[in-house]
């Protein structure tokens, strides 16, 4: 299963925030947006269930318009989890999770409890299952979102900022699991080494449209990143192979003394306006 967008415009405020983003899922492998703040990437998520509408362009699920398909039929296809960690209710973790078999067509009341036991032991939290959600940290309710997103037992994740809120381990093992899942996905994603090392394919955004796409060691170049995050970064190897993303360099010889330089001339202008 694939998804496609293709031309997305999206203007809100009477503020153009997506002027032609194109970009697709890759079957079975994980596809990472990334881009500046404000530049458009949950925005173009969140056009796909309708909380953003887009009025120009078209978003496909396996070439068929996204518009011809049902909110319960979108819900058994694709397990999304947004990028707030907020729950208004007072439900309990076990409650939240099963509110992802809303599309599945199982109506066995026994395998429905172990569909959610399932989840919630995947993403190591059976532990949390008679809590309160509204009693667990920003970090563990995103862990409970994620659980609820597999136990739709969809084919595809659409994710924003899956690691939003969660701590280096709980980052690391959710990113290992995404991985080892064999799911199409497709996330929003802000941290460049976690892209870099886990993302098969990425696309830069940078004012409402795609400035690049390929691979991470191909699209997180030093001039890209630097035009979009206006900082020195690049995507590389480390000694042991491991692809790795390392900011302060750009695997140029004189980039860093280009800042060590840049920052010395500001200081010399300040010392002269004392």
């Amino acid at each position: 299963m694939t998804i496609e967008y293709e031309n997305i415009a999206v203007k809100l405020g009477g503020k153009d925030i997506l002027t032609g983003t194109t970009l697709r899922s890759h079957e079975n492998q994980i596809v990472g947006i990334v881009g500046a703040n404000g530049c458009g990437k949950s925005t173009l998520i969140k056009t796909t269930f309708g909380i953003v509408p887009y009025h120009n362009g078209s978003i496909r699920i396996d070439g068929r318009s996204i518009r011809e398909y049902s909110p319960r039929d979108l819900a058994s296809m694709i397990g999304y989890v947004g990028q707030d960690a907020t729950c208004a209710f007072d439900f309990s973790v076990t409650d939240v999770v099963a509110m992802g078999l809303y599309a599945r067509k199982e109506k066995n009341r026994q395998h429905k409890k172990e569909i959610v036991a399932a989840a919630l032991r995947e993403l190591g939290i059976e532990r949390f299952a008679d809590r309160s959600i509204q009693r667990l940290s920003g970090g563990e309710r995103k862990m409970v979102f994620i659980a609820r997103a597999v136990a739709q037992g969809a084919d595809m994740f659409i994710l924003d900022e899956p690691t939003n809120h969660l701590d280096i381990s709980h980052q690391l093992f959710v990113m290992d699991y995404l991985k080892n899942s064999g799911k199409t996905t497709l996330m929003v994603i802000h941290d460049l080494r976690l892209a870099t090392h886990y993302c098969d394919y990425l696309y830069v955004m940078a004012d409402g449209v795609t400035y690049a796409e390929g691979p991470p060691l191909e699209v997180l170049s030093c001039d890209n990143v630097r035009h979009v995050f206006g900082v020195h970064g690049y995507a590389g190897r480390s000694t042991q192979g491991v692809l790795d993303f390392s900011l302060f360099e750009c695997g140029e010889l004189g980039c860093i003394s280009d800042i060590i330089e840049e920052h010395q001339s500001h200081e010399d202008t300040r010392d002269l306006r004392r």
